[in-house]
């Protein structure tokens, strides 16, 4: 298989028309950028709408896996997904202007609608997620804000509204120690749970709303106030969702909340010798029936595929940061087989570990 490192989006995405026909509507305000043929096909359509607010309209696929950086402006990203990884799943997700990677799997399409806000509006719509979480998933959210000021100044904040203040409002000028970023991941293993996103399943109002931005009748200046208003309705529905999931009916009271919580963290920091989900059970109070359905309630998924992430994303930052062995790696995130671990990462991440790994060194070689 096929495996390309990519530095610069120059490599793959070039400047594209707005009469582009695969397009639903276009103006010539529009940013376009359409994917070399010789790394895949589509576009991703950027219209700004104000600004501190723009709305993105991905729809592409590669013809090979692709490992490139990524550099993103701060922003809060809002994604709803119609086609990938995680199809019919809205997520929401702070950026904080730091680089990272991006494994983009081969032959399958990506298509979702995506919006940011920029740092002028950052705090409103962080505080009004805030208000519609849980006190447990708000707790995690702050966490990895700390974690991510301590990796950027060194020191801890006195509040995470004081850390997420100066992290918005200091320019980095070098990126972060990456051994940091694995030393934080490890201090709070339950921020490996996920990637800090909040991700639900969408709703038949969010498809009915990105299907009206789709089919837009209207151009300049009436364009984009009907598009805004759309995206802001949009916003406004899953704002909405979140506040539809702290008050479910679903027979969760707090205790058994912090026992869901609790059973998250242990896993976390148990990969090496989890626990069965029996003994998990017992150990935060819960019967398995509960234990189960409340995972899909909190986190989205069973206590297997829970344990799962978070082996591999302490992989994929081990095999970045480290020079282990493929097989240290391996057991250092709980799994005794190679060929298991090997098998787990590929259908995770599209590539085979030993791939990624020998990818990432050619990298670090040719820049130093």
């Amino acid at each position: 298989m096929t495996i390309r490192f990519l530095e610069q989006e120059s490599d793959y995405l070039h400047p594209g028309s707005p009469s582009d026909s695969r397009l639903f509507h276009a103006d010539s305000s529009d940013q376009i950028r359409v994917w070399s043929p010789q790394m895949g096909q589509g576009y991703i359509q950027t219209i700004s709408l104000r600004e501190d607010l723009s709305l993105v309209i991905f729809d592409y696929t590669t013809n090979t896996t692709l490992i490139n950086t990524l550099d993103k402006e701060t922003s809060l990203e809002f994604e709803f997904q119609l086609a990938g990884s995680a199809p019919g799943q809205s997520s929401l997700a702070p950026h904080f202007g730091l680089g990272g990677l991006n494994i983009r799997p081969a032959q399958q399409r990506q298509f979702k609608v995506e919006i940011f806000f920029g740092p002028s509006a950052f705090v409103t719509y962080y505080q009004l997620i805030a208000e519609r979480l849980s006190p447990q998933a708000l707790n995690l959210f702050h966490k990895s804000v700390q974690a991510l000021h301590h990796n950027q100044f060194g020191h801890p904040a006195a509040s995470p509204q004081a850390a997420l203040s100066q992290i918005l409002t200091t320019t980095i000028s070098s990126p972060p120690n990456p051994q940091n970023i694995i030393d934080h991941l490890l201090s709070a293993p339950e921020l490996l749970g996920s990637d800090h996103t909040i991700q639900q399943s969408m709703t038949p109002e969010m498809h009915q709303v990105i299907h009206q931005i789709f089919g837009c009748p209207y151009s300049g200046q009436v364009r984009r106030t009907y598009l805004e208003r759309k995206v802001l309705d949009l916003v406004a529905l899953k704002l909405n969702a979140l506040e539809q999931l702290r008050s479910l009916s679903y027979p969760l009271n707090l205790e058994d909340l912090d026992g869901l919580y609790e059973a998250g963290n242990i896993l976390a920091r148990q990969l090496q010798n989890p626990p069965s989900v029996e003994a998990l059970a017992r150990q935060v109070g819960l019967n398995r029936f509960k234990l189960n359905e409340g995972f899909h309630h909190v986190y989205g998924t069973t206590p297997f595929r829970y344990l799962r992430n978070c082996r591999l994303r302490l992989a994929q930052q081990l095999l970045v940061t480290s020079k282990l062995a493929i097989k240290e790696v391996a057991y250092r995130v709980g799994y005794s087989s190679c060929s298991r671990f090997a098998t787990a990462f590929y259908q995770k991440f599209g590539l085979n570990p030993k791939v990624f790994q020998l990818q990432i060194n050619n990298r670090w070689l040719q820049q130093n």
